[in-house]
């Protein structure tokens, strides 16, 4: 009868003893590719690659993920923002693997808004699409801007 229930008082227990666990968030971290413009695109490029080649060269790129968790009390999520730039006769090719959105999602940024991302009012002017094939990821959005010839790339994690 003691049985089943000695594992659920030695849970209880074991929290009632870590009273910092349920009252400490998770920890944020924070990483930005940084560097000079070449240093940035050969980063970038092979964050994009690991599904498949990218259809042009980048004239420039930006990259900041934000990582929520330390992956030892659960998994960690993960949020990205990206910037990519292209000549403008290479973003057709771009376009040509990706799949239009059907639904556009609400504008989302930085905490601290960097000056390569998308501002809220270009943000209604982007192109969106889904992200396959440039990132293993499933939430988020590609976002091009033929205007500036830049794509915006936003993902994350649940």
């Amino acid at each position: 009868m003691w049985k089943p229930i000695l594992p659920i008082v030695g849970l209880i227990l074991f929290t009632a003893c870590q009273p910092e666990l349920s009252t400490r968030s998770a920890p944020i971290y924070i990483s930005e590719i940084k560097g000079s413009k070449s240093e940035r695109i050969e980063a970038v490029t092979k964050i994009l690659v690991t599904q498949e080649p990218l259809p042009s060269p980048l004239k420039n790129a930006y990259f900041l993920e934000k990582k929520i968790g330390d992956n030892r009390l659960g998994p960690s999520d993960y949020v990205s923002f990206s910037m990519l730039e292209v000549n403008p006769a290479d973003l057709s090719a771009w376009r040509g693997k990706l799949l239009p959105l059907k639904v556009r999602p609400d504008y989302v940024s930085p905490k601290t808004l960097p000056d390569w991302w998308v501002n809220p009012a270009d943000y209604s002017s982007l192109e969106l699409f889904k992200l396959r094939p440039y990132t293993q990821r499933i939430h988020g959005w590609i976002g091009i801007d033929p205007q500036t010839n830049k794509i915006y790339i936003y993902t994350f994690t649940t």
